[in-house]
């Protein structure tokens, strides 16, 4: 990926929207929106993980699987089997309803594989056979959801022994006695990888890159924690120490690495991870880099403190520098970029910069002199070249809540520092002071500005609020469909307007046939 200039869209793939949806982001609509960011001078996408979840999770940082493509994405309309009676049928039955979403799609995508099943040709079926060969861990993932299914969501932990351990011999009585389930997962899986490479195809013809976001870990009751138990602690879970946020700390659930026994096999599995997100990516996004090199791990006993491992920090130092540089190493053209928000020692950082892999620069924390009286915003133009610079990510408040509930001091230090008029330090974000506020980051020499989509409208809709069970998580959705959004000419001239401030930024050059 270039190192020039770069400008991008941060929005997760369920929150996109067009006519030929069912009530939830599919991977079809991502060149619509790739028109629309184009149209808006940008030349990425940045998604958040699209790895499958549990039926009963909707955060995609605790995922079933961190390889297997959710397939509530395929885009349902477009595979064979599906007519246009049967799709409008199925979107009149969902009728706007989230919790029918599921299984009404589900039964779609039966139904699609029950017609490749009796209709595929040769060509279909060799293609789909090369995937599996080609793709060793779509087995495990298959035999797992059918497990999953068997047992009624069951934890693993609580399966018969054999299959509880993974065992060869119980896994391939599974694949032979559950065959058609297996390869119905599969199946998912296929269609899944080649409508995405059909997408990524067309998104390349029109010269536009999509990023991706690597999660930290599998869930604890994922496919991979399954299969490579030897690859982590399940007596530990990863968490953050007590702070100032958090007197007791905070406990994630996510299961700990063993970082001993990921060291003794090279780290495959985080290469493994690598090679199959520069397989669907252009640019990739490490969540939570601080854990790569330092991992806090609790105990099941609530009464006990959690440490970290590794304990040192010369050693937390040269884990890190080793992890990030093979994860470079099997990125290949694929750009890296860094999460480093939160309680980071020094040394991540300028291990980061040692290594150019640009870190969040967010306007609202880029502080001087914190926790003091004379505590000043820096100048997006003091920001470093090797940065990624934002107005917030998909765990804050947008843009607009955040300046309404700003203390008065730090919106006047604003006003002063992008000279804006004074009237302009009231709870009501202008849409001249937001402007102004992207021109500035825009201008900034960081290689990439990626905005939550929210903050270049001016939304104040949330992707998530952390520390929250509400079922408004995960599921904000885009307030107009895609496939049309540029017939509306208040759209269409808020396009031109943030088109115009990629462009004079150097972000944005139209690229001629």
């Amino acid at each position: 990926m270039s190192s020039k200039r770069c400008a991008g869209i941060l929005i997760p793939l369920f929150s996109l929207r067009t006519g030929n949806d069912l009530g939830r982001g599919e991977i079809g609509a991502l060149v619509s929106m790739a028109d629309l960011g184009l149209a808006m001078g940008h030349q990425l996408i940045q998604l958040l993980p699209i790895d499958e979840v549990a039926p009963d999770e909707t955060s995609p940082y605790s995922a079933l699987s961190v390889f297997a493509i959710d397939p509530m994405y395929i885009s349902a309309r477009s595979l064979p089997g599906i007519s246009r009676t049967i799709f409008a049928d199925a979107q009149n039955e969902i009728g706007g309803d989230h919790a029918r979403l599921a299984t009404v799609k589900r039964r779609l995508l039966e139904h699609a594989y029950r017609f490749f099943s009796a209709n595929a040709d040769q060509t279909a079926r060799e293609a789909y056979r090369n995937f599996v060969l080609h793709n060793p861990w779509v087995r495990d993932y298959a035999i797992f959801r059918t497990l999953k299914e068997k047992f009624r969501w069951q934890p693993w932990e609580s399966w018969p022994d054999g299959l509880k351990r993974h065992e060869p011999d119980e896994l391939d009585t599974v694949a032979r006695e559950s065959a058609d389930q297996v390869v119905m997962h599969s199946w998912f899986q296929y269609v899944a990888h080649w409508q995405w490479l059909d997408m990524r195809t067309k998104l390349a013809g029109r010269r536009l890159r999509l990023g991706g976001d690597l999660a930290f870990s599998p869930g604890r009751e994922s496919v991979e924690v399954w299969a490579n138990q030897e690859f982590f602690d399940l007596e530990r879970s990863v968490g953050a120490p007590p702070d100032a946020f958090s007197a007791t700390g905070q406990r994630w659930g996510l299961p700990m690495p063993n970082w001993q026994r990921m060291r003794e096999s090279g780290f495959k599995f985080i290469r493994s991870r690598v090679r199959r997100a520069r397989d669907l990516y252009d640019a990739l996004r490490i969540d939570h880099v601080v854990g790569l090199f330092r991992t806090f791990g609790y105990p099941p006993d609530l009464d006990t403190t959690g440490a970290f491992d590794p304990p040192g920090e010369a050693d937390q130092l040269a884990q890190g520098e080793e992890i990030l540089k093979l994860i470079c190493e099997e990125a290949g053209t694929t750009a890296i970029l860094a999460e480093d928000l939160g309680v980071i020692p020094p040394f991540v950082r300028e291990t980061l910069a040692r290594l150019g892999i640009p870190g969040y620069k967010v306007m609202r924390w880029e502080k001087e002199n914190w926790d003091s009286p004379q505590e000043r915003f820096i100048d997006p133009a003091r920001y470093p070249e090797v940065s990624l610079a934002t107005t917030g990510t998909h765990d804050t408040e947008t843009l607009t809540e955040w300046w309404r509930d700003a203390p008065e001091a730090d919106r006047n230090d604003l006003v002063q520092l992008l000279k804006l008029a004074d009237s302009a330090n009231g709870p009501e974000l202008s849409e001249r002071a937001r402007d102004r506020i992207l021109e500035a980051i825009y201008g900034s020499p960081s290689r990439y500005v990626i905005i939550p989509v929210q903050d270049l409208f001016g939304w104040s809709d949330r992707i998530n609020t952390p520390g929250t069970i509400d079922g408004a998580n995960w599921r904000w959705r885009i307030p107009f469909d895609l496939d049309r959004a540029l017939d509306n000419s208040k759209i269409r001239a808020r396009a031109d307007k943030i088109r115009e401030i990629a462009a004079c930024s150097g972000r944005f050059a139209p690229v001629s046939d």
